[in-house]
């Protein structure tokens, strides 16, 4: 962890006019939309590309571009002590869920109905998902236990090393068991009339009472803190408020593994903020490639070259090939495997990296 004494309180210039910009830009872009089209800035509809909606993507990809580039300085230098390489176990778990992405893709194409299938309810994507997510609540919970058996030292080391895991424990506890509805269908309980009457499934839930409201909240936070918060640590590892949590930031290997998720996006390609996240991890790919090469490394160019080139491929495919879902929601279930995919590879890193050694520096 950075000395506080010598951590920066302020965030470089750069940063916080390329954040705000992006920020000023979902805002204002959302609100237009809702006051001249009436179009709510939560909604799940088929992906339009009218003129409109083609200038809004060119304004998408511009402020996506201009935050990555305000972040990527680090990335790009040929030698850096704070870099390391990716473990070959690392590229090859990269390579493993970029050809299941890849596949899953391609069965969008060839076989929709095969697509449909496989993203319906209780089926293997929802519970591969709600599985992913409960071993990682159940990691968070492990590291929490192990670390309070140790001497803590005082209020912050008691908020860092047991509070905060049990919160992720918590948190990811309550998404999984979401996923599955408490798993109302496996035991067989009725909705009570109150939940059922305001839960657009009628389901035991609490995400479908407002879906598209939490589905934007979900999908949006993951992928920033899955995606754009790894890119951007190496920028602001030194900036005191986020130095002190450096062990709750997940590295580009995370990024890796839940970079796919940003594509299965046709239902909510006409969000802002869906449509920029897009953008952003598509650059964000392609500077770590580039940052890898220049440092010689070969296995992880590769890589990180395949998911930039999975992503701008597989974006154009499903928006392509989008109108052939047997239903518009099908895209969503695969999104969220690659996003519980990497939460559990969050939690893992957490409980096997951090937590043995109470280690203070994240590999990034």
């Amino acid at each position: 962890m950075p000395d506080s004494t010598t951590a920066p309180a302020r965030l470089p210039v750069a940063i916080m006019a390329a954040a705000l910009l992006a920020i000023v830009g979902i805002v204002a872009t959302s609100a237009y939309e809702l006051g001249a089209f009436g179009w709510h800035p939560a909604r799940e509809e088929s992906a339009a590309f009218s003129t409109y909606h083609l200038a809004r993507m060119a304004l998408s990809a511009a402020l996506a571009g201009i935050l990555t580039a305000a972040l990527a300085r680090p990335w790009l230098q040929s030698e850096s002590a704070d870099i390391a390489p990716l473990w070959p176990a690392e590229i090859r778990n990269g390579v493993m869920v970029t050809a299941i992405a890849a596949a899953a893709t391609a069965i969008l194409v060839w076989n929709p109905a095969l697509f449909h299938w496989l993203a319906r309810e209780d089926n293997i994507l929802e519970w591969l998902s709600a599985l992913f997510v409960l071993a990682g609540a159940i990691f968070f919970l492990v590291a929490a236990l192990r670390q309070a058996r140790s001497p803590l030292g005082g209020v912050g080391a008691t908020l860092l090393r047991v509070l905060i895991p049990l919160g992720f424990a918590g948190l990811f506890f309550l998404i999984a068991m979401e996923e599955i509805s408490w798993g109302q269908r496996i035991l067989g309980f009725e909705t009570p009339d109150r939940i059922a009457e305001r839960n657009w499934q009628s389901e035991f839930n609490f995400h479908n009472i407002h879906t598209d409201i939490a589905e934007l909240v979900y999908y949006t936070g993951t992928g920033l803190f899955l995606i754009v918060l790894p890119f951007a640590w190496p920028a602001l590892r030194d900036w005191r408020p986020l130095a002190y949590f450096a062990d709750f930031i997940p590295n580009r290997s995370v990024a890796a593994l839940s970079a796919p998720m940003v594509y299965f996006s046709y239902g909510h390609w006409n969000l802002v903020p869906i449509q920029m996240l897009v953008f952003f991890t598509l650059f964000a790919m392609l500077v770590f490639a580039v940052g890898a090469a220049r440092r010689g490394q070969v296995g992880e160019t590769r890589l990180f070259a395949a998911i930039a080139l999975l992503i701008g491929i597989g974006q154009a495919l499903v928006l392509a090939y989008g109108p052939q879902m047997l239903d518009v929601p099908d895209a969503t279930e695969f999104r969220e495997l690659f996003l519980s995919a990497g939460l559990f590879a969050f939690a893992a890193y957490y409980l096997f990296d951090v937590a043995p050694r109470t280690r203070t520096a994240k590999q990034v």
